[in-house]
This record gives C-alpha cells, structure tokens and sequence, in this order.
C-alpha cells in the first residue's frame, strides 16, 4: 500500500470528471517477490533459468533413473511456468495495475486502457470472502483467504477486484466502510417515510423484512440477523427447529453475503430497524 504523489494523466482526468475528491490510497497488485520495476527483465531470466534447471533434471531422471522419480520435478517445473506467466513480477500489463481510493469514490487501472470510477454515493458493491480453514481440537488456523469485490457504477459499467490486488485485508472493508457512510442515511430516511428498499433476496421498510419465498417478518419477531461463514441469517424469536450457535433460534431465511448489494449497509439499516 502507498500513497503516490501523482496519478497517471489518464486517471486523474477520470477522477476529476466523476468528482472523486483527494486520493487517499493505492494498492498495487500483490507481487510473490519484491522486485523493483527496473529489474523485472532480470527476475524474468532468473526465474526462466531456475525453470529449465529443474526441467532438465527431470528428463534426466526420466531417461536415467524412473519416470516415477522425473514426476515430481516435472509437475513443479509445468506448475513454476504458470505462475510465471501469471506473475506482476513478470507480466508489465498485470504489474501496472492499480487500484485507487479517493475521498468520494475509487477508481481502478487493470491495464490496457481499462479505467473505471465510481463514486461512493452511487457505487453498487457485492463482496465475497473465502478462507481456507484448518482445525485441530478447538484451533482454527486460517490458511488461505481469497476475495472478490464486485463494483458497478450507473451506466452499467463494471469492474471484478481480486486478492491479485495486495492487502484486501484493508482495501476490502476501506470500500464496504466508504459506501455505507455515504449511502446508509439516505436509505435510512428513506425507510423511515414509509418506502421500500430492495437488497437482494431481502426487502425492507419500517415494519419488517421480507422474502419471496418466506414472506414478511415483523421487526418485533426478529431475534438476530448474523453473519457465519459467507452466508447471512435471519433468526426468528421463538422459532422451533434444532437450534443454532450459542443457543440462538433457527434461520428464518437466510442468503450468501455475495448476493446482497452493499451488504454493510443492508446490515446497518436491517439492526437499527430490529434493535431499535
């Protein structure tokens, strides 16, 4: 993560014409080795070198020893080849790429003249998260985690940003965060006039949430709406059925994060309407 003291002319003038306000953060694609960009040419010839070693080793054991021996630096050479041609380190057109956090919006370079903007008050943001767990007794140890942000700005234009980008630990929530601070008031007035606003599989207004396939629920029948891994729950006091987690009542409905739009502020909007 950086703050650069310049953009490039192209998006500057994006950010101007969508009223992006003052860059605040930049993430650069996430890199395996940090290599400066003046020597990618050399990582290039050092990894190709590394590469045909390890082949050439592998047809000699072939030849010379077993096949079930040249297996194994085989498959690593054929595995080493695809993250070579998959790497920013390698690849100047993925190593260009750069994602841009303004005070009123984000904007996004993913190379080859592909820009898009969009302001915070009018993106429309689907995220999805997975992480690779491992468990022994009560230890759980994340592995591996991926994301997907999903961004589309009015217009229909559309933008897919990946953990290919560096720390989406950060730049993840740092949008989520941004959007619902410019757009939860103006949905959270709106509901409180009586209408109606749509997230998904999940409607909502003053008196309940509702959907297709389970109707409408009262506020004053909701006992939680929680989180638990990539998937969201609505939980009904009193609802009979086997119980869940730490003694709270069976999901009344329930959908993946990834296919409610702004889900942090269908969140902030949903709790305040069932706490309050």
């Amino acid at each position: 993560m950086s703050t650069p003291v310049s953009l490039s002319p192209e998006v500057a003038g994006l950010a101007s014409r969508n009223r992006l306000g003052r860059l605040e953060r930049t993430f650069l694609p996430k890199r395996e080795v940090a290599v400066q960009e003046g020597h990618r040419g050399l990582f290039v010839a050092v990894s190709l070198a590394g590469i045909a070693c390890l082949a050439t080793g592998g047809v000699l054991l072939w030849v010379f020893v077993s096949w079930a021996f040249a297996l194994y630096p085989l498959l690593i050479t054929v595995l080493a080849v695809g993250a070579l041609l998959r790497s920013p380190n390698a690849r100047e057109k993925v190593g260009s790429r750069r994602l841009y956090l303004f005070e009123d919006g984000m904007a996004a370079d993913m190379g080859a003249g592909r820009l898009f903007a969009v302001r915070w008050d009018q993106a429309v943001h689907y995220q999805e998260t997975l992480n690779q767990v491992a468990a022994y007794n009560d230890l759980r140890t994340t592995l591996q985690s991926a994301h997907t942000s999903t961004l589309l700005a009015p217009g229909g234009a559309k933008v897919q940003i990946t953990h290919a980008f560096a720390d989406h630990g950060t730049w993840a929530p740092l949008i989520a965060q941004a959007i619902t601070r410019a757009q939860a008031q103006r949905v959270w007035e709106s509901v409180r006039e009586g209408r109606r606003v749509a997230y998904g599989p999940f409607e909502l207004d003053a008196t309940g949430i509702a959907t297709k396939r389970r109707g409408r629920l009262p506020w004053s029948a909701v006992a939680a709406i929680d989180v638990r891994g990539g998937s969201l729950f609505v939980r009904q006091h009193g609802q009979r059925g086997q119980r869940g987690q730490q003694g709270q009542p069976r999901a009344w409905a329930h959908a993946q994060v990834k296919s409610v739009p702004n889900f942090l502020v269908f969140l902030t909007i949903a709790s305040k309407l069932y706490e309050g």
